[in-house]
């Protein structure tokens, strides 16, 4: 089913993406906007409009001594 996004639902995966994971943007997008978006579908969401992650892992830090 092909859902419609609001100016401002898009705006915000456009401004919190960049910092954020998914899985954790989900969750806080379905509470400030009152939805049930899934994780899959706020991902395609996500690459349709253009919004690329990095791939793999940070880096682990290391100790300086």
């Amino acid at each position: 089913m092909n859902r419609v996004y609001t100016k401002e639902e898009i705006e915000f995966v456009r401004e919190k993406s960049g910092t954020t994971k998914d899985k954790d943007l989900v969750g806080e997008f379905n509470a400030q906007f009152g939805r049930d978006v899934s994780f899959g579908a706020f991902r395609k969401m996500r690459q349709r409009l253009g919004i690329t992650k990095k791939m793999g892992r940070l880096p682990a830090k290391k100790d300086i001594i």
